[in-house]
């Protein structure tokens, strides 16, 4: 029987970002990832030994801890940590069966068959902030993509923006998939001790204002859509959210 290393559950909320941002829906977050960004703000989902305490659940006992939430929205994201990692087509059947739609987002380095049978597939490919963004995760991604795309899913490109060289990145990506829906995520720092909500939002304000006018004016990135983390907007950084 499949089991599942589930880091959280939870909901309602809203989508923060990418092509569903601010629609309701709930999480289920897996664990562990074959990356590790500099700014991950999923640490809990990452890190092996924050893993390795998480839950072991079938399928069947994530559909029920879903039930279990105060309401349920019509969407679920499968998040991470990387969902590609395992195999999940089975919560997605079921899932599907209970009458939900499934979204799923990972940084396009692993194929599953599954991931072709979800509702929307984002992929977003990891930029130099990251400290992930070589020539080995581009070839993932190209080949993530190429294969994507021949499946016909609903696919999004969503790339996490923090400065000049990120935006001149996904300038590249932009290039290269100009028919895939695209978003542009401005990027939030990692919590700092004592940071309060309001120094948070003054820093997503000052980078989301750069990044508007950065690519508002800009051919390439006709058709795309610029938007800051609303989750962090609402939230800061709370886990759960």
């Amino acid at each position: 029987m499949t089991r599942i290393p589930v880091v959280e559950v939870f909901g309602p909320t809203i989508q923060g970002e990418g092509a569903l941002a601010g629609v309701p829906c709930a999480f289920v977050r897996v664990g562990g990832c074959d990356y590790r960004c500099t700014w991950c703000d999923s640490l809990h989902a990452v890190l092996p030994e924050a893993v390795r305490e998480a839950p072991r659940m079938t399928p069947a006992e994530v559909v029920d801890a879903l039930d279990r939430l105060s309401a349920q929205p019509e969407w679920v994201t499968l998040s991470g940590g990387n969902p590609a990692l395992f195999e999940l087509g089975d919560l997605v059947a079921r899932l599907h069966r209970a009458g939900r739609k499934v979204a799923v987002e990972t940084q396009g380095s692993i194929w599953r068959e599954w991931l072709a049978d979800v509702d929307l597939l984002t992929i977003s490919p990891k930029p130099p902030s990251s400290g992930m963004a070589s020539d080995d995760h581009a070839a993932e991604a190209e080949q993530f993509l190429d294969r994507a795309v021949a499946t016909g899913a609903p696919l999004a490109l969503k790339i996490v923006v923090f400065h000049e060289e990120d935006y001149l990145w996904a300038l590249g990506i932009r290039e290269r998939w100009p028919a895939l829906p695209f978003h542009l995520s401005c990027g939030t720092d990692p919590p700092r001790p004592g940071d309060t909500h309001a120094e948070t939002l003054r820093g997503i304000s000052d980078r989301y204002r750069w990044l508007c006018e950065r690519a508002a004016g800009d051919p390439v990135m006709v058709g795309a859509r610029i938007m800051p983390q609303l989750h962090v907007v609402a939230w800061g950084h709370e886990k759960g959210r």
